[in-house]
C-alpha cells in the first residue's frame, strides 16, 4: 500500500502490519504509526485534528499528520508509535499479573495520580474525554505512565465524540461533562487499586444484566447487602482520600472532581480463608512457601515465588522477569531474562553462556526456550563441553515483526486483518510450528490467551464486550472447534489441561468446567461449589491436578 505523508510517498507492507482497530488498520514504520480507515466516512475531519495541537503531553497519543492516498484522498492519520514495551491497563486488576510483574500499591497510586494529572490537563483545553474505559489506556513497562489511545474519538472543542463503552458512562444523566469524565475515572482506577468493577459483586434483587439501574439506584460494592467475589483486594488499598471520594461518587451519587492528594491507604487486613473438602471435591494441602506462589512446575519440580524460585528443596533469589531452563541432557539449571533487549543467561555451575541475540520477547514451552528476533521467532537449546554451556539456535521461523504477541505457549499474530495462532511444539529431534488461520477470532483484539495441548483459550474483546474463546484442535491440527463465552468480566486465563486429555477451567464466575481435548467430544461440565474461586491458581502432574493460593500448594479431586 503506497500513501502520502506532508507530501512524501510512504510504502507499507505486511511486515509493517499492527493490528485491525474499532475503524481502521494500524501500521507501524519505524518511530511513528499510520491508522488507515476502513470506512471513510468515519474518517477523523482534518479540523478536528488541528485542535489536538494544543494538548502536548507526550502521553496523549494524538492525531498528527492527514494520511492520503495516492488520489490524495484523506484516508487516515499518523500517530507517535508506543513501542512493544506498553500493556493494557486492564491487566493491572488483576492479581496474578501484579504478582508476576511486582506490582505494589505505591506504584498504582502514582499511575492514578498521572491519569488525573492528564485528565485535567485535557480539561484545561476544552477537550472531553467521554470514552474513558480500560481499553482506551495503555501501560508503560514501569507500571506508572499512562498513556491515552484512541482520543481520536473525544469532544473536541468543535467536533462531538464518537463512542461510550456502557461500562464507563454515568447513567444518572444524559449530558457529556467534565463531572461524567470523572465518573469514567472512578470507575477505571476504583478496578486498579481493588480489582473489581465498582457496579459488580452480587445483590439478591439486581442481576448482572442490571448494572445500569444499580449505578441510577447507588447500589454500589460499598452496599452491606453486596457480596464480593474473594478476587477483590482489600479496600484499605485505597488511600483515604479516594476511598471517601469513591464512596460519595458510587454510594450517594454526588460527583465532584478527585481529590487533589490521594491520602494515605490504611492497613491491609490479613485474611485466612480455610480450604478445605466439599461435597464435590477433596482438597489436600501439599505445601507452603514463605512467599506468594507464581507458578509451579510438577514435571521440572520448579516453583517460582514472588521473590524466589524453588528447585526442589533449593531456592534462589530472583529478581523479577528471571525464568528457569534446564539442558536438555544434563538437566542443569540456568537463569534466563531479557534485558535491554538482550538475552542474559545465568548459570549456577559453569562460567555464564553468552550469547548475542536482539531479543524483544520470550517463552517458555516444555523446557524449550524460543525468543523474538525482529521477525524471526527462534528456538534455543544447550549443549555441555569443555565445561562450558553453549547455548545454539537450533531452528528459526518466520513470524510478523510488528503483529505478534506473546501469550502463554502461544503466539497470536495478524496478516491483514485475519488473525491467525502460532504455537510452537518442541521435540528434541525436530519441533515443529503450527499456523493457523482462526477467522472467528478475526473481529476480536486478543488480552490473553494460553495454550496447552491442543486446546488454547484467549480472552478477547468486541467493542465492549470481553469474551472467552475456547478453540480445540484434532491431532493434526487440520480441524478445530470454537467455543466463544461473550460477556465475561475481564480475569486471568486459568485452565489445564491434564496427560488423559482432561481439560479443567476455573471461570471468570467461580465455576469449574470440565471438557476433553478431543474434537468429538462436545459434552462440558460445570460445577459450582463455594470453596472454588478464580483466586485458586490451576496447575497440573500428570492426570493430577494441584492449585496454589497465596504461598500454599494443594491437590484437589473430584468425589
Amino acid at each position: 500500500m503506497q500513501i502520502l505523508v506532508n507530501g512524501q510517498k510512504i510504502n507499507l507492507t505486511q511486515k509493517n502490519y499492527v493490528t485491525k482497530g474499532g475503524e481502521g488498520q494500524i501500521f507501524k514504520k519505524g518511530k511513528v504509526a499510520y491508522k488507515i480507515y476502513e470506512d471513510l466516512k468515519k474518517m477523523i475531519p482534518a479540523a478536528k485534528i488541528k485542535e489536538y495541537e494544543v494538548l502536548d503531553l507526550k502521553n496523549i497519543v494524538k492525531p498528527k499528520d492527514l494520511i492520503y492516498d495516492l488520489q490524495k484522498h484523506e484516508i487516515g492519520f499518523t500517530m507517535d508509535w508506543l513501542g512493544v514495551d506498553t500493556v493494557a491497563l486492564c491487566k493491572l486488576f488483576t492479581n496474578s499479573f501484579r504478582n508476576n510483574n511486582n506490582i505494589d500499591n505505591d506504584m498504582i497510586i502514582e499511575l492514578v495520580e498521572n491519569i488525573k494529572k492528564t485528565t485535567q490537563h485535557i480539561h484545561s483545553h476544552n477537550f472531553l474525554i467521554v470514552d474513558g474505559n480500560e481499553l482506551n489506556y495503555m501501560v508503560s513497562n514501569d507500571f506508572i505512565t499512562p498513556y491515552f489511545i484512541d482520543v481520536n474519538s473525544w469532544r473536541s472543542p468543535s467536533f462531538q465524540a464518537t463512542a461510550i463503552m456502557p461500562s464507563i458512562r454515568d447513567w444518572t444523566t444524559n449530558n457529556f461533562t467534565a463531572l461524567t469524565d470523572w465518573f469514567s475515572f472512578a470507575v477505571v482506577t476504583f478496578q486498579l487499586f481493588v480489582g473489581i468493577h465498582p457496579f459488580k459483586g452480587k445483590h439478591k434483587e439486581y442481576t448482572k444484566n442490571d448494572f445500569k439501574k444499580r449505578v441510577r439506584d447507588c447500589i454500589s460494592v460499598f452496599n452491606s447487602s453486596v457480596s464480593l467475589p474473594p478476587t477483590t483486594r482489600d479496600f484499605n488499598l485505597i488511600p483515604s482520600a479516594y476511598k471517601d471520594w469513591y464512596y460519595h461518587m458510587f454510594e450517594n451519587g454526588k460527583r465532584k472532581e478527585p481529590p487533589q492528594l490521594p491520602g494515605t491507604a490504611g492497613v491491609v487486613q490479613v485474611q485466612v480463608y480455610l480450604i478445605q473438602s466439599t461435597d464435590n471435591f477433596e482438597i489436600r494441602e501439599l505445601k507452603e512457601f514463605t512467599e506468594d506462589i507464581l507458578y509451579h512446575n510438577s514435571n521440572l519440580d520448579v516453583t517460582k515465588t514472588k521473590g524466589k524460585i524453588y528447585l526442589g528443596k533449593k531456592d534462589y533469589a530472583v529478581s523479577p522477569g528471571v525464568e528457569v531452563i534446564f539442558t536438555p541432557i544434563e538437566n542443569i539449571p540456568i537463569f534466563v531474562k531479557i534485558e535491554n533487549n538482550q538475552v542474559k543467561f545465568n548459570s549456577l555451575t559453569f562460567p555464564n553462556p553468552k550469547i548475542n541475540i536482539e531479543c524483544t520477547a520470550m517463552m517458555i514451552v516444555n523446557n524449550t526456550l524460543f525468543l523474538k528476533n525482529k521477525e524471526n521467532l527462534m528456538e534455543i537449546t544447550f549443549k555441555v563441553f569443555n565445561g562450558t554451556i553453549h547455548p545454539i539456535i537450533k531452528t528459526t521461523w518466520n513470524i510478523e515483526p510488528n503483529s505478534s504477541i506473546f501469550f502463554s505457549n502461544v503466539i497470536v499474530q495478524s496478516v491483514l486483518t485475519k488473525t491467525y495462532l502460532a504455537i510452537p511444539i518442541p521435540n528434541y529431534d525436530k519441533s515443529s510450528f503450527i499456523i493457523k488461520a482462526i477467522p472467528e477470532l478475526n473481529d476480536y483484539k486478543i488480552i490473553d490467551a494460553k495454550y496447552e495441548d491442543k486446546v488454547c483459550v484467549l480472552t478477547g474483546h468486541k467493542g465492549s464486550v470481553y469474551s472467552r474463546i475456547i478453540i480445540i484442535f484434532d491431532e493434526k491440527f487440520n480441524k478445530y472447534k470454537c467455543r466463544i463465552v461473550d460477556g465475561i468480566d475481564y480475569s486471568t486465563i486459568n485452565f489445564i489441561t491434564l496427560a488423559n486429555g482432561i481439560c479443567v477451567m476455573i471461570t471468570d464466575d467461580d465455576a469449574v468446567e470440565i471438557f476433553s481435548n478431543r474434537i468429538d467430544k462436545d459434552d462440558v461440565k460445570r460445577i459450582e461449589d463455594p470453596v472454588i474461586n478464580s483466586t485458586m491458581n490451576l496447575c497440573n502432574d500428570g492426570v493430577r491436578v494441584k492449585f496454589f493460593k497465596e504461598n500454599k500448594l494443594f491437590e484437589i479431586k473430584m468425589k
